[in-house]
């Protein structure tokens, strides 16, 4: 008579220990959720408005330096139609500059005081204002002109400093918004830990489920934690890589690429000539992967820099079938171009330029003295293939797989190692996969390698075009 009870009540602490479970598990659930929403939103900030707005302040930096460069230049040298040209250009620069930043800070959180760009684009006018009437071919008072150069020389700094302001705002908010990620990443973690010792108050009744389950809930605390964690390093890596390679080579780049620049327009024919024009061609090549690394990095942390556009397919690679001919022809290859495609493609025509470009260069550099190098265009399937086609010593196949990885090259014979990045091919697929298309590097038939993208099409018409 009594086991009835013992067993009613039993069941009912058994249905009331495995609803606390579900209860306990579904409040694990949902705090995991907020709490990587949290993160989620905090990294996304950081991304999309912090860091951009350090490297957009950084970019200005840049510009502003290279309007002094050319300011410098006139004021040494007489003005002429070049220099004034080449002036002017940086202007354009530095005013496009200043509207990339005033879009960033469009989009500043609301509550947050940063410096405007206003009072900055009101000394770039009026410093360009005043200077453009004094650089003139027919300068008669020279000294007057040089007195007045000297003195606009106080304006570009003061743009300079407004401009460092505006990067130095954009580092620390970056700073912060990564201190909120590991403060929302503790939190998350005591509010786990608190939860599954409530879980281990219950194990009284269905020991071993429960042991079970708070070894399962520790495992899952431990993956979060080592997700947020290998996020927060992630993100504070590429934050401070992009804030690194800013400040610690691309503005000393640019210095010392002046000051070489300066030295050799003043004496050209000076002892010291042949070290400041490596110094010029090195400090470009260093710029260069500068930037390749940068387009890297903001490719990682967040998706590729794209102007999407409907492009005409025929015309767009007939003149990149032009850019890549003159390419190939300066490093001494032959080119041909069969280009059979029509229809509409939607990509951003200077990237897709600049990955074609990239194999194209690729194949020229690493082929054999005269090589003939052939640029394909077909439609494939509602898909635009382009080939780049070479004769060169080709690629092993079981490289074939790791052409695209960054700083990757090929053993074998006849590659050239010098003057390259090894960053080149990882480029050209991030701008590619960027586009939602496909890069793949296959052996030749007779020998070399045969380069392929392939991309989406909007349209596409098999009317056959003339060959190149």
């Amino acid at each position: 008579m009594t086991a009835g009870p013992r067993t009613d009540r039993s069941w009912r602490r058994a249905v009331g220990a495995v609803v606390g479970l579900l209860v306990a598990i579904a409040v694990i659930g949902v705090v995991g959720v907020v709490i990587n929403g949290n993160i989620h939103q905090t990294v996304e900030r950081a991304i999309n408005f912090d860091v951009e707005l350090e490297d957009r302040g950084d970019d200005l930096r840049v510009a502003i330096l290279e309007v002094r460069h050319y300011h410098r230049d006139l004021l040494l040298n007489n003005p002429d139609a070049t220099r004034v040209s080449l002036w002017q250009d940086q202007y354009r620069v530095l005013l496009e500059e200043i509207d990339l930043v005033d879009e960033v800070l469009a989009r500043q959180p609301a509550g947050a005081e940063l410096p405007e760009v206003g009072e900055l684009r009101q000394m770039a006018e009026a410093y360009h204002a005043d200077f453009a009437d004094a650089v003139r071919d027919d300068i008669e008072d020279l000294d007057a002109f040089r007195d007045l150069a000297t003195d606009l020389l106080v304006p570009i700094d003061g743009m300079e400093r407004i401009a460092q302001a505006i990067d130095q705002a954009g580092e620390e908010r970056a700073t912060a918004s990564f201190a909120a990620i590991d403060e929302a990443s503790n939190t998350g973690t005591l509010i786990l830990l608190a939860v599954i010792v409530g879980l281990g108050a219950m194990g009284g009744i269905f020991g071993f489920v429960v042991l079970r389950l708070v070894e399962d809930q520790r495992r899952l605390v431990a993956v979060e934690q080592a997700a947020v964690a290998q996020m927060a390093e992630a993100s504070r890596a590429k934050t401070d890589f992009i804030a690194d390679a800013s400040h610690e080579l691309r503005t000393p780049l640019t210095v010392l690429r002046g000051n070489a620049e300066i030295g050799l327009t003043l004496d050209g024919d000076c002892a010291h000539a042949e070290i400041l024009r490596e110094i010029v061609d090195e400090s470009a090549r260093m710029s260069r992967l500068v930037d390749d690394l940068l387009f890297l990095a903001r490719s990682d942390a967040a998706s590729v820099p794209l102007e999407l556009r409907d492009v005409d397919v025929a015309e767009a690679v007939d003149g990149l079938a032009a850019r890549a001919e003159v390419l190939a022809r300066e490093q001494g290859a032959e080119f041909s171009a069969d280009l059979r495609a029509n229809g509409t493609v939607r990509v951003d025509p200077r990237r897709i330029d600049q990955a074609v470009l990239v194999l194209v260069d690729n194949a020229a550099k690493y082929g054999p003295p005269g090589g003939e190098i052939q640029l394909a265009a077909t439609v494939v399937a509602e898909r635009l293939a382009i080939e780049v086609r070479d004769r060169g010593p080709g690629i092993p196949p079981e490289q074939l797989a790791r052409v695209f990885e960054r700083f990757y090259r090929v053993d074998g014979a006849g590659r050239d190692r010098s003057g390259g990045s090894g960053l080149g091919l990882s480029i050209a697929a991030a701008i590619v996969e960027g586009h939602g298309g496909e890069i793949v590097a296959e052996p030749r038939a007779g020998g070399g390698t045969v380069m392929r993208i392939t991309l989406p099409m909007r349209t596409a018409h098999a009317t056959p075009r003339a060959d190149r």
